[in-house]
């Protein structure tokens, strides 16, 4: 049929180009089935006609489009007008007969672009959507079930309506097709089984004539119903709730419910036998108070027949924890391997935990794993340089066993910043003895290998060296004196990163003293020399005498301590200076002769200046050839010596 129709067309193409009009002809009704670029449909039981089409390139646009009546009017022709680039027309219902029906075909440029299309007015309608109750009633039972009540759109009693409905849960793209189809006649309610707990649906439906199968309304707008709550099913633990920080802070922490759900909770936590309640509580941590042994975590307006969620918090001996922890990358992923061995006892589950350095406590991400497995393949974009640590606990009935925490990084990159310097106090000043910080994690960016130590001394060039990545302070013995500048860089195995601040000095002249050294040492040597010859003088004065020579040893005395041939002075108290005195007679009497000025009294008595009087010959009075006069230089004789008065 399809065949013999497209064969008409082809004869009624061939009649349009040898001058024959196509509009006079009276093509047979194509089957209202057959595929083809238009589509043509009424809109509820009394809208407009909407016909539209796909525009082939090897046919081209049309530029007008044929409606011809087949019931009520034959040969009755309608031609409209199709605006440049428009697909689709609409014919106002004023225009058209009730159950009338149709032949529809575009044109362009006198001749027809594409085979008639059938349209029956009475059957070739869409309808509206259907309508959904917003009440929607959710049974508690396990398995759980929605039922939703529905009403059809408005259309005459007698033509029987199909609708169909799917249902999806939140943010999910796919939809899940409910069978069978309900008619409109009987208004069975949409039910929707298997259902899961604190999770969000969304439910739409449609509709379509009963004889019209492939043509169906839009959906209804979506309606979204809420499941009942449930406790959360994975709860763990965020801080250093078993290391030995104490009064740090630990969250019990659990996942959010899928689906676009809000779900308030409740706490408790048994602290020393007591139970501690804590009401209303939102997703999805509460701080863990101090000695808590035990956490059990619900959700408000819960289903009966849930099971609550409980965790110990008792940390037990390292004994049975994990040990041999060891993380790896996995080249061009960005996931990392972690693997493990068990410990001393057979735990209920192992957990691996893991958050980025710098993050917050409720950032932490963990994954669960059966007691068998010794190894997780943990999902997530784990970034290139940024710093990971990676714990794993063996969970039991009775505690947790957590094994030392593991700093990781997916690929190490060069350091971000160096260390800053200071200099320590407890050493000279001409040799500096410095120290350094530790580089943060997130700035290291990778394993430290080693530091790099540069100094600068003046306008010299920099002098760096090597220092192990377990030193941090280091003493620069030969250092030149005058300005310098330190820095210190930080490598990793990816390379070195830049310097960090820099360390300014002004060392002293290391060479001033041994410039004085000398001087000290002289000194030093003459305050010896002069202790042991007054020692030497003191304690044996016949060595003196004999070493020495006569004019050394000799008391000769200072001659300015001689009081020979000085004229004795007396002294005579100085006179007053005048006062006012009563007025008295004076008589004159005759002088008093003149008494001569006494002589100075001279001491020539003394043996010892007498012995050290000098000749005439030492004074150079006499010459070589005279003779001694009397009483110069003679030998006194008995009886007689030298007197001097007093």
């Amino acid at each position: 049929m399809i065949v013999k129709n497209q064969g008409k067309f082809r004869f009624w193409a061939v009649q349009a180009a040898e001058g024959i009009d196509p509009l006079l002809w009276d093509p047979p009704p194509p089957s209202p089935g057959s595929p083809g670029p238009l589509q043509c449909y009424g809109v509820g039981p009394f809208g407009d006609l909407n016909c539209s089409w796909e525009t082939l390139r090897h046919l081209g646009a049309p530029s007008t489009l044929h409606l011809q009546s087949q019931k009520y009017h034959p040969n009755r022709n309608w031609t409209l007008a199709v605006p440049i680039g428009q697909s689709w027309v609409t014919i106002p219902r004023e225009q058209l007969t009730t159950s009338d029906e149709l032949l529809v075909w575009g044109a362009n440029a006198g001749g027809p672009l594409w085979p008639p299309v059938f349209v029956n007015l009475e059957t070739r309608m869409k309808p509206e959507a259907p309508r959904l109750d917003p009440d929607v009633d959710v049974l508690e039972d396990d398995p759980m079930e929605a039922t939703v009540q529905w009403s059809p759109p408005m259309w005459p009693p007698h033509k029987v309506l199909v609708c169909q409905f799917h249902y999806r849960r939140c943010q999910e793209m796919t939809w899940t097709l409910l069978e069978p189809e309900l008619k409109s006649t009987s208004l069975t309610p949409v039910g929707i089984q298997d259902l899961e707990l604190a999770t969000i649906y969304e439910v739409s439906g449609r509709c379509r004539m009963e004889n019209e199968e492939d043509l169906w309304g839009e959906w209804s707008p979506i309606l979204s119903f809420q499941t009942l709550p449930s406790a959360p099913k994975d709860v763990w633990i965020s801080g250093n709730l078993c290391g030995t920080q104490s009064g740090q802070k630990s969250l019990l922490l659990w996942k959010a419910p899928e689906h676009c759900v809000q779900v308030s909770y409740r706490v408790w936590f048994q602290v020393k036998g007591q139970e501690l309640i804590l009401e209303e509580t939102p997703c999805c941590s509460s701080s863990i108070p101090a000695q808590a042994e035990w956490a059990t975590v619900s959700a408000i307006n819960a289903t009966s027949w849930e099971p609550l969620t409980n965790l110990s918090l008792v940390c037990l001996g390292l004994g049975s924890a994990p040990h041999g922890v060891v993380v790896s990358s996995i080249a061009g992923r960005t996931e990392l391997l972690v693997t493990w061995e068990q410990g001393s006892s057979e735990p209920q589950e192992h957990v691996v935990d893991w958050a980025g350095d710098g993050d917050h406590l409720e950032d932490l991400s963990w994954v669960r794993l059966p007691p068998g497995n010794l190894s997780a393949l943990l999902p997530g974009n784990f970034k290139e340089g940024v710093p990971y640590r990676i714990t794993v606990t063996a969970v039991s009935s009775g505690g947790l066993y957590p094994a030392p925490s593991v700093w990781t990084f997916r690929e190490e990159l060069a350091p971000l910043a160096g260390p800053g310097l200071w200099l320590l106090q407890d050493a000279p000043p001409e040799i500096p003895n410095i120290a350094w910080g530790e580089v943060p994690r997130h700035q290291l960016r990778g394993y430290l290998t080693h530091y790099t130590l540069c100094t600068q001394s003046g306008t010299r060039p920099p002098v760096c060296r090597n220092v192990s990545g377990s030193t941090q302070n280091f003493s620069l013995p030969d250092l030149p004196w005058g300005p310098c500048e330190l820095w210190v860089m930080a490598s990793t195995i990816a390379g070195q990163g830049p310097p960090g601040p820099s360390l300014r000095l002004h060392l002293p002249d290391n060479t001033l003293k041994f410039k004085i050294l000398p001087v000290v040492l002289f000194l030093w040597s003459l305050f010896l020399m002069g202790y042991c010859v007054s020692l030497a003088t003191s304690r044996w004065p016949h060595l003196w005498h004999k070493v020495l020579p006569h004019w050394v040893w000799e008391k000769v005395p200072d001659p300015a301590n001689s009081h020979f041939s000085q004229p004795y002075v007396e002294e005579v108290p100085q006179a007053q200076p005048p006062k006012d005195l009563p007025i008295m007679e004076v008589e004159d009497i005759e002088p008093l002769p003149v008494m001569e000025p006494r002589q100075a009294y001279t001491r020539l008595d003394s043996g010892y200046e007498k012995h050290f009087l000098p000749t005439p010959e030492e004074l150079g009075l006499l010459g070589p050839t005279q003779a001694p006069g009397p009483g110069l230089n003679q030998p006194p004789r008995l009886g007689e010596g030298c007197s001097f008065d007093s």
